[in-house]
Order: C-alpha cells, then sequence, then structure tokens
C-alpha cells in the first residue's frame, strides 16, 4: 500500500471530532421527553451525547465553558460512518424563553420538537418528583445536585428538597398562586405549565416549518407513529418499531391522586393560556 492511501485507510478509521447538535427536543419537563429521545437515538443517523439532558443552555456555568465543551459531551464518530444528525433533550429548554434566541445563535438551522402535557397533571407530576426527591439520602441527594442543577440554583433546590416533611401538593400550589407575580416561586410548577409564550419563542425564532409540536398523551398513545414522524421531518428513513416493546420511562409512583379541589382550580388557572397557546399553534388538545 502506498503513502497517499496508507494514510486515507488510517483517516478513515479515525474519529470525527465535529460536532453540530441540530435536533432538540426542549421540553416540556414531565412530557415523556426521555422516551421519545430513547426512540429516537435508536435510529442509526441520530446521535445522544452521554447524557439524554446536557443543560448547556439554561445552566450558565455550563454555557461559560463554551462550545467546545458542549461538543465533548458527544461521543466521536468513526470517518468511515454517516454523519449524524446529534440530538440534545433538555426539558428546562422551554421554560426560559430565552434560550430559543441561544440555541439559534448556536445553530440557526436546528429543528426543534416540543412535547407539550396538559398543564394540571404536568405540575402534579412535578410535584410528586420533588416530593420522591426529598426521600432520598444525603449522598443521592448530592449525587442529583451534582449531575442535574446549576450552580446558581443549588442552595435553592437543596431547600427544596431538604424539606420535612414536603409541602403537599394543595400547599405548594397554593403558595405559588398566593406569591406577587413579581416573584418567581422556585421551582415554578405551575409558571412551567403556560406554555403560550414559551412555545411562541420558538415559533418566532425558527419559524413553523422547524418546529413540531405533539401532545403528551396523542405521543404515548402512537409512539411510533410521532416517532416516525420526527424522523420524516429531519428526512430520515422510518424505524421498524414495535408499539408493544416501547416502554415508558421515568414512570413514577403516586400515594394518592390529585384532589378535585386543586384540579378544579387549576383547570381554572390555566383556561385562558391554554386558549391562547390553541390559537397560537392552530391545534386544540382536549385539556
Amino acid at each position: 500500500m502506498n503513502s497517499k492511501r496508507f494514510k486515507s485507510a488510517i483517516k478513515r478509521l479515525l474519529p470525527n471530532k465535529k460536532v453540530n447538535v441540530s435536533l432538540f427536543i426542549v421540553g416540556a419537563q414531565k412530557a415523556k421527553t426521555s422516551a421519545l429521545h430513547n426512540y429516537l437515538i435508536k435510529h442509526p443517523y441520530i446521535q445522544g451525547g452521554v447524557k439524554k439532558e446536557i443543560n448547556f443552555f439554561n445552566h450558565r456555568d455550563k454555557l461559560s465553558k463554551g462550545v467546545n465543551w458542549y461538543h465533548k459531551q458527544y461521543s466521536p464518530v468513526l470517518f468511515y460512518k454517516p454523519k449524524p444528525i446529534y440530538i440534545d433533550s433538555t426539558p428546562q429548554y422551554l421554560n426560559d424563553i430565552n434560550i430559543a434566541e441561544k440555541i439559534h445563535e448556536y445553530n440557526p438551522n436546528s429543528k426543534i420538537v416540543i412535547l407539550l402535557r396538559e398543564p394540571v397533571s404536568r405540575a402534579f407530576s412535578a410535584w410528586n418528583m420533588y416530593r420522591q426527591f426529598s426521600e432520598l439520602n444525603a449522598e443521592e441527594k448530592n449525587k442529583l445536585i451534582e449531575h442535574h442543577v446549576s450552580l446558581d440554583l443549588i442552595n435553592k433546590f437543596r431547600n427544596l428538597i431538604d424539606q420535612s416533611p414536603f409541602p403537599s401538593f394543595d400547599a405548594f400550589i397554593e403558595r405559588e398562586l398566593t406569591s406577587s407575580s413579581s416573584v418567581d416561586t422556585y421551582p415554578s410548577i405551575l409558571k412551567r405549565g403556560v406554555y403560550v409564550d414559551q412555545v411562541k419563542a420558538y415559533l418566532d425564532t425558527f419559524g413553523l416549518d422547524n418546529v413540531m409540536i405533539f401532545e403528551s398523551n396523542y405521543f404515548k398513545n402512537n409512539k411510533v407513529e410521532v416517532t416516525n414522524s420526527i424522523l420524516g421531518f429531519l428526512g430520515l428513513s422510518n424505524l421498524n418499531l414495535k408499539e408493544d416493546r416501547l416502554k415508558p420511562i421515568h414512570s413514577r409512583k403516586y400515594e394518592s391522586p390529585i384532589s378535585m379541589t386543586a384540579k378544579e382550580k387549576l383547570k381554572e388557572y390555566y383556561k385562558p393560556y391554554n386558549e391562547s397557546l390553541f390559537t397560537l399553534i392552530n391545534q386544540k388538545f382536549d385539556w
């Protein structure tokens, strides 16, 4: 083998370090984004990072490390393999309306996928998750904080999960409902379900042709259809998935159901926001 052919052969075996993330599942929290991420990365042309949620654009400490750090969160691909579509699935990207512009500055050709969950059940699910976090031991809490919490939120998060006894859902939402509108009550489980401005930020930034929006229950009942429609959106072939083999991810148990009082109160609270959302996206969900 001559020198030129030898160098060419070696190059094909070396990893391609060039990364350009172009697919983002931006939310919402507790809307089955983990399941969708796991189904999409079954496709040979889609590659996830070292973990599902990179939390790059929403954590100031990570953002300050720069794009090179971000790209290092993705494993290199061999030169002889087709260049993949890199995916970042971070539900917190939806909650902050400024993140759409940050992603656009990074890659204006990005494709955005949004899963929206009925906001009352989403709030109850979020509360239940934080309640279960409060039951972890000290070591487990520290690991959770280390891997998932931004430096500027560590104290707030620790104060939240260290509450004993942990407040009931009714008490939790009442605190947020009665707080001044100028106060951001951490972790704002109700505010996260006010989707209209969050979704509008992505539609305004990327345009309707680059954003796909699904309702989480529809996805739950039509996993193969939704997964393959996103692959088509990306110009990729369908996956041969079996609906009954697609298992739920991060499913949590509830000690008791949401009270009817809280449910009705929150349905009224979200009603005008939901109607504005439906008008914006020209879809109406059974909420």
